[in-house]
C-alpha cells in the first residue's frame, strides 16, 4: 500500500483529505497527518489556561480527527439518528452559557438526552472528561479553581473532552487524540510534531509582537506583514525537535511515518500559524531531506490573512528556509487570485482545481495531484499490465482479493503476463467482467488469446526450447515427475520445490550441455522456469507492441517486478514503467487513470 503523508493545520487540509476518500475509499492506502497543536485563540486558549497552561491547543486535533470521522463514517452519517451522527452532532456544537453552572448542566442535559443512541459506556466516558474539566473533587463538589473567571461565549464542548483527555493523560494531547480515535472508532492517524506544551508568537517587518494566535491569523496587514514566528516554553523561546515529549512505547513516531512515506503533501492553509511552527522543528528538514518520497506542497487559492501581500512565489521563499524545497512541486489552480496562480521558485504543476468560494475542487486537486505521481498526466497510449501481483493475487487475504476483483474491472489495456494460459484464462473467466474484449499475452508473452475468445496462438516459434531440455531435466532426482512445459513450448517449469536457490545450481549445471542457449531462474512462488536467454518480458513485450501497432513512447507498462525481478529489463525498450508493489497501489493507480 502506499503510505500518504499531510503535513495539515486545522482545516486548510480537507479538500485534501475528502479527495482522497472520494477517489481511492479510506482503505488501499495508508494517511498519515501531522500537525502541532499550538493553537491559543478562543476555546482552546481558555481550555490551555483552566489546566494552569500545561496542555496543548486540542483544536486542531480536533478539526483533523472530525474530518477523519466524517470521511470514515460517511454512510452512517447519511442517517441523522444514527450513534455517528449524534456523536458528530456533539463535538461540533458550540455552546454559549452565563455562568460554569449554566454550561455544566447544560452539556450534562445533552449527554443524558442522546444515552439511548450512544450508549451507557461511551456516555459515562464523556461524562468523566466533563467532570473533570469541570471539578478538582466532584463528589465533594469541588469546582476547578481555573474555572471560576471564565466567559463561556462560543465554547466547543469537544475542546472540553480533548483538554480533560489530555490532562488525565500526564498532560499529553497526543495520548488524548489516540484515546479519542478510539472512542470515536477512527484510525489513529493524526499525530503531533511533538508533544511539548508550548506557545506560539510573532514578530511583523516593523518589530511589533503579535502575542496571540487569535490575533496571528486575522492580521490581515499588509503594510506591517508578519516577518518570523517563535514558540515559547515557560516565557523563553524554545525550538523544539520532532517527537520531543511524545511515548513512542504508545504511539508511532512521525520520523518513521516520514521515512515510510511514498507522497508527502504540504497543505494549503494559513501559514505562520498554523504550518510554519510545525516546519520550524528541529530535525525535521533532515528528515525530510532523506525522504524518497515524491512530495508537493498546496498553494492557496486567496491570499491569507496572516499572508496578505505576500504572492505564492514569497511563500516558497519563505517555507524553504524551514524544509528543503528542491524536490518539492509546488500544485496551483490556474484560476486562483493572481498573485496565488504562478509559482517560478521551484517545479510546479497547475490546473483548474479550484471548487466553491476560496476552496480547492477535492476531486480535481487529488487527481492532479497524483496523475503527476505516476506521471500520466495527458498521456494518451495504451496501458499494458502484468496480471498477477498487479491487477490480481490469488495469495492475498479477502480484502485483497476483493481489491483485485475491482482492478479486474477497472483496467483498460493489454495484459502480458508471466504466468502460464490455464491460470490467466481462469482469472479472465471467473473474475472479469468489462464489456470491452482485452488483448492477452501468457507465459511470458508467447501465448496470445483475447477475453472473448480463450483459443490459444503462438505469437512466435523462434523460442522454442529443445525437448531434450526437459529429458535432461526429468533425469535429476529431485526434478522427477516436475518438469512441466507451457507457453506452447518456449518455457520449461520446475515446480513444485523448496530450496530452490540450491536446486537452481543443479539446473544450471544440466542446461551446460546445451551451449549457453538457456536460462534458468525462480519464478513464481514454488517454481524455476528454463527459456531461452533472450526470452524474457522485455523480448516479448517488444513483440507484442509489433504485433499491436504501437509506438514505444506511447506504451507504459505496469507491474510489480519493474525495479527487481521478470520486468526488470522493460525500461531498456525506452517504454515507461510503473512500479506498483501490489493490488493496492494498482487499485490507486487505476482510479487515478480514470478519475
Amino acid at each position: 500500500m502506499y503510505n500518504i503523508v499531510i503535513f495539515s493545520g486545522g482545516t486548510g487540509s480537507i479538500a485534501i483529505q475528502e479527495g482522497l476518500s472520494l477517489i481511492y475509499g479510506n482503505n488501499n492506502y495508508n494517511l498519515d497527518i501531522i500537525i502541532n497543536a499550538y493553537d491559543n485563540g478562543k476555546s482552546t486558549g481558555v481550555c490551555r489556561k483552566i489546566f494552569d497552561n500545561q496542555i496543548l491547543g486540542p483544536s486542531d486535533l480536533r478539526k483533523n480527527q472530525m474530518t477523519q470521522y466524517k470521511i470514515q463514517h460517511f454512510e452512517a452519517l447519511k442517517d441523522p439518528l444514527s450513534r455517528e451522527s449524534v456523536i458528530y452532532k456533539i463535538f461540533n456544537l458550540r455552546i454559549d452559557a452565563g455562568s460554569k453552572e449554566e454550561y455544566y448542566d447544560s452539556v450534562c442535559e445533552i449527554l443524558e438526552k442522546d444515552r439511548a443512541v450512544i450508549g451507557d459506556k461511551d456516555i459515562y466516558y464523556f461524562k468523566g472528561l466533563l467532570d473533570f474539566f469541570f471539578f478538582e473533587n466532584i463528589q465533594s463538589n469541588v469546582w476547578r479553581k481555573g474555572i471560576e473567571n471564565i466567559e463561556f461565549k462560543d465554547f466547543s464542548i469537544a475542546n472540553v473532552f480533548y483538554s480533560a483527555a489530555a490532562a488525565m493523560n500526564d498532560y499529553s494531547l497526543r495520548l488524548a487524540g489516540k484515546d479519542m480515535s478510539t472512542i470515536l472508532d477512527i484510525k489513529d492517524n493524526v499525530h503531533l510534531i511533538s508533544d511539548v506544551n508550548l506557545y506560539l508568537r510573532a514578530k511583523t517587518e516593523s518589530g511589533y509582537m503579535i502575542m496571540d494566535e487569535g490575533e496571528m491569523v486575522e492580521w490581515d496587514n499588509p503594510n506591517d506583514k508578519i516577518q518570523s514566528v517563535m514558540l515559547f516554553k515557560n516565557g523563553k523561546e524554545y525550538i523544539p525537535s520532532v517527537d520531543e515529549e511524545t511515548d513512542l512505547t504508545k504511539v508511532r513516531s512521525v520520523k518513521n511515518i516520514i521515512e515510510a512515506a511514498d507522497v508527502i503533501i504540504f497543505s494549503s492553509g494559513t501559514q505562520w500559524s498554523s504550518l510554519i511552527p510545525t516546519y520550524m522543528h528541529s530535525g525535521l528538514r533532515k528528515i525530510l531531506a532523506a525522504s524518497n518520497a515524491r512530495k508537493y506542497i498546496v498553494m492557496n487559492n486567496v491570499e491569507d490573512r496572516d499572508m496578505k501581500g505576500v504572492s505564492a512565489d514569497n511563500i516558497i521563499d519563505i517555507i524553504c528556509s524551514y524544509i528543503p524545497i528542491d524536490d518539492v512541486t509546488a500544485v496551483v489552480n490556474e484560476d486562483a487570485e493572481d498573485s496565488m496562480n504562478i509559482v517560478s521558485k521551484t517545479r510546479c504543476i497547475s490546473g483548474h482545481i479550484g471548487g466553491e468560494g476560496t476552496k480547492h475542487d477535492p476531486v480535481k486537486l487529488i487527481s492532479l495531484l497524483m496523475k503527476d505521481f505516476f506521471g500520466i498526466i495527458g498521456f494518451d497510449g495504451a496501458y499494458i499490465y502484468d496480471l498477477d501481483g498487479t491487477l490480481w493475487d490469488e495469495r492475498a487475504n479477502n480484502h485483497g482479493k476483493a481489491v483485485g476483483s475491482q482492478n479486474m474491472n477497472l483496467f483498460k489495456g493489454i495484459i502480458h503476463s508471466g504466468n502460464n494460459y490455464e491460470h490467466v484464462k481462469d482469472v479472465f473467466k471467473y473474475l472479469y467482467h468489462q464489456d470491452s474484449v482485452v488483448q492477452i499475452y501468457s507465459d511470458f508473452g508467447n501465448v496470445y488469446f483475447t477475453s472473448g475468445n480463450f483459443e490459444k496462438k503462438v505469437l512466435t516459434h523462434k523460442y522454442i526450447v529443445n525437448k531434450e531440455v526437459a529429458n535432461e531435466l526429468e533425469k535429476i532426482d529431485d526434478f522427477k515427475g516436475k518438469v512441466h512445459i507451457r507457453g506452447e513450448g518456449c518455457v520449461v517449469t520446475i515446480k513444485p520445490l523448496v530450496n530452490r536457490e540450491v536446486l537452481l545450481k543443479k539446473a544450471e549445471a544440466c542446461l551446460d550441455k546445451f551451449n549457453g542457449i538457456y536460462d534458468v531462474h525462480i519464478s513464481g512462488h514454488t517454481s524455476i522456469d528454463v527459456m531461452h536467454r533472450d526470452y524474457d518480458k522485455k523480448t516479448m513485450l517488444n513483440e507484442i507492441i509489433k504485433m499491436q501497432n504501437l509506438s514505444i513512447n506511447k506504451v507504459i507498462f505496469v507491474g510489480n517486478e519493474t525495479v527487481e525481478g521478470a520486468e526488470a529489463r522493460i525500461c531498456e525498450l525506452g517504454v515507461k514503467t510503473i512500479q506498483v508493489d501490489d493490488v493496492y497501489e494498482c487499485n490507486i493507480l487505476l482510479k487515478t487513470i480514470n478519475a
